[in-house]
């Protein structure tokens, strides 16, 4: 790849490419969590190695590819709203000014701070898990049949001898209106940051990245005012209704870029250590065995 080539032709495969994956995550069960990733990173290597314009173009690109391929107007925006996120953090990466400005050297660059890109990430990650809720026709049919689906498995649970107490449809009904804004916003946002992390692995190996790769195994941490923003989130879910929706988004959200941020400071103590492979291992088997 050439310094020359056109941003907007970048956007338009780079989009075409995230579509592709997409839809392929929604026929290949088994792989769809890779191939989401993969989506991600495809609007992210536009971002990152072209500029704004060219991740404009390519979340555009994909919306309108999965609008013209499902035939709903409808998802144009569900599919825009996710990715929205990566646009701003590909921007907020490539931002930079002489280090000189801060009382650095005068020969250093300044990169905006990791920290503050996975917080924008993760607010704007809430916004749209928000919407995209509000926005489903079929939310609420959704949330029914899920509730359906645990009171006959705690059912089953009970006719084969253990004892379950189960909840009443509508109580069940009304904790998955807060459980999925939050499960969702935390699937989003680790589905993003894997985005981003192997977009700047592949533009690194290919030297069109704009931003220097990072070590972020000890540059990758939260901000520390998302510690408020998840107070407050959660404050927000005692409320209910639409606000306990928000709140659940941004509890979620936030708590996947922690997730992200420990996992970071994991890596970077077993770094070096004999133990350090089979201790990694561990430590995601543990996590995301424990994931429902």
């Amino acid at each position: 790849m050439t310094k020359t080539m056109n941003p907007i032709l970048i956007g338009v495969i780079a989009g075409l490419a995230a579509a592709v994956l997409m839809a392929a995550g929604g026929y290949f069960v088994a792989l769809s969590i890779i191939l989401i990733f993969l989506s991600m990173a495809a609007i992210f290597a536009a971002g990152l190695g072209f500029g704004l314009l060219a991740c404009i173009v390519a979340i555009g690109t994909a919306a309108l590819a999965n609008a013209v391929l499902l035939s709903s107007p409808l998802a144009f925006l569900m599919t825009a709203a996710p990715l929205v996120p990566a646009a701003v953090m590909s921007h907020l990466a490539n931002m930079s000014r002489p280090a000189s400005e801060i009382g650095g050297p005068d020969t250093a660059t300044a990169w905006y701070p990791l920290s503050d890109v996975l917080f924008a990430g993760a607010v704007l990650t809430a916004i749209a898990s928000v919407y995209t809720t509000l926005a489903s026709p079929h939310i609420e049919a959704l949330y029914a049949a899920l509730a359906d689906a645990m009171q006959q498995m705690m059912a089953d649970m009970s006719g084969a001898g253990a004892q379950m107490d189960t909840l009443p449809r509508d109580q069940m009904i009304a904790l998955i209106r807060v459980i999925w804004p939050f499960a969702q916003a935390m699937q989003m946002m680790i589905a993003l940051f894997a985005g981003f992390y192997f977009a700047m692995r592949f533009l690194s190996a290919a030297g069109r990245n704009l931003r220097p790769r990072e070590d972020m195994a000890t540059s990758l941490r939260m901000n520390r005012v998302a510690i408020v923003v998840l107070i407050a989130g959660l404050a927000a879910m005692f409320v209910g209704g639409k606000i306990g929706m928000i709140g659940a988004s941004l509890v979620g959200a936030c708590a996947g870029g922690f997730l992200l941020a420990g996992f970071a400071v994991i890596h970077a103590y077993l770094r070096g250590k004999s133990w350090g492979f089979p201790g990694l291992v561990l430590v995601y088997l543990l996590t995301f065995s424990s994931c429902p």
